[in-house]
């Protein structure tokens, strides 16, 4: 009975040995602080294997060194910056308001406590301390990477998440490619780079927005360094931006390495969608915080360019309850739905009422009445508006962005990395 169960065990362990076994990683992230962290963390869960090369012992010093205290950010955390903070507070439903107690005070210990649990959530993530990259060269279609430790990774993608920029410095012929771009306040960016928006954040009572193409010319070649990109001050107050610019990294990155293509064949759309899915934030806008009941549904009215912010007492907002007039929203949507400018030859006013805004989503998206219908019973618990339904009362903004999103959604028409709309 013994040797029937040697024999079993020794034609079993290679199968265990198998199944127990990692796949090779195709994407690389080197260094150490929150824009490491997030990136890594990101292309773990964007299903590509990923290998976390960090030259000392501890991860993201600047959360896990000493107290931290972060006043900036209101209403803008999301993603995965967002699971940090509600894994210090222990709160199982993200809140905008707890993640701005934490952030008063974040202790390291319960910083560190946070970030092993993401990392230990993290199948296709590796992690490797205290280990210096030596060499970087670049083959026909990926790069291999040769570690202190004489171990060489052969990936599809890097992220050089280091100040310095040490990757690139590496690498034969790139010494003069990357140069210093220029982020911008996300007000001061066009309708059409709007709708590209990647990341956001506020550092010194600035809201900052990377656009795709803030990230794509500082790519190349599927090396994507930091040091360029990040052009404030590397403190406690920029912590949030910096998880969010790095989260961004780690899906273009991942991106390029699933599919096995370059940064210039990313479909904005895809990306994006990407990292809603991951709930990263997308929306520039202090009044509608991560937690709202409709937050999904401004973001991707805001992507689409057909509601964009407002300045409003130096904040830019959204303004949910204000108005919808015809004049705003008849040249976007002409573009997005060519079928809506019958309607608008037909219809006109200064505000939208409830009787237009279904008159015109019914038009665009071929629909009957029965939309009418179901729009009045769902009014309360599942749309989550308040007061009564009235047709003739003027439609507020909030309202607009959920019942255009539900019923003829306009995030789903593709744009391009200029933010064009394709049709």
């Amino acid at each position: 009975m013994k040797f029937r169960l040697y024999i079993f065990i020794y034609l079993i362990s290679p199968i265990l040995l198998m199944a127990q076994k990692k796949t090779k990683p195709t994407l690389l992230v080197y260094g150490c602080d929150i824009e490491a962290f997030t990136a890594a963390v990101q292309s773990a869960q964007s299903s590509v294997p990923t290998l976390w090369v960090m030259e000392q012992d501890q991860i993201v010093p600047s959360l896990t060194t000493g107290a931290t205290t972060i006043l900036s950010n209101a209403n803008l955390d999301g993603g995965i910056w967002m699971d940090v903070l509600m894994k210090i507070a222990m709160s199982k439903e993200i809140n905008d308001s707890i993640a701005q107690m934490v952030k008063r005070d974040i202790s390291p210990r319960l910083a560190m406590n946070a970030l092993e649990k993401i990392i230990s959530e993290q199948p296709n993530l590796t992690v490797m301390k205290s280990l210096s990259v030596q060499s970087v060269l670049r083959g026909k279609k990926d790069w291999e990477v040769t570690l202190s430790n004489k171990q060489k990774h052969t990936v599809r993608a890097l992220i050089d998440a280091t100040e310095e920029g040490k990757l690139k410095s590496l690498v034969k012929g790139m010494e003069g490619y990357y140069k210093p771009g220029r982020i911008s306040p996300a007000d001061a960016h066009s309708l059409d780079l709007s709708r590209t928006t990647v990341a956001v954040g506020e550092v010194d009572s600035v809201v900052y927005s990377y656009v795709l193409n803030n990230i794509l010319s500082q790519s190349n070649q599927n090396l994507f360094p930091t040091q360029y990109l990040i052009q404030v001050a590397r403190n406690a107050e920029s912590i949030p931006l910096r998880a969010q610019l790095g989260q961004t990294l780690g899906a273009i990155a991942a991106y390029c390495a699933f599919f096995k293509t370059t940064a210039d064949k990313i479909d904005t759309r895809k990306l994006q969608t990407e990292l809603i899915t991951f709930n990263a934030r997308l929306l520039p806008l202090h009044d509608i915080p991560i937690s709202h009941v409709h937050y999904r549904a401004v973001e991707k009215m805001y992507l689409a360019g057909l509601l964009t912010g407002k300045k409003k007492e130096d904040n830019y907002v959204f303004d949910s309850k204000d108005s919808i007039k015809f004049e705003e929203i008849k040249p976007i949507f002409n573009q997005l739905h060519s079928r809506s400018q019958l309607w608008f030859m037909d219809n006109d006013g200064e505000y939208l009422t409830w009787k237009d805004l279904l008159s015109l989503v019914r038009f665009v998206s071929f629909r009957g009445m029965e939309m009418d219908a179901q729009i009045k019973k769902d009014w309360s618990n599942k749309l989550k508006f308040v007061g009564e339904f009235d047709q003739d009362s003027i439609v507020s903004r909030e309202e607009f962005a959920v019942i255009v999103g539900k019923y003829a959604d306009p995030y789903v028409k593709g744009v391009t990395t200029e933010g064009t709309i394709l049709r």
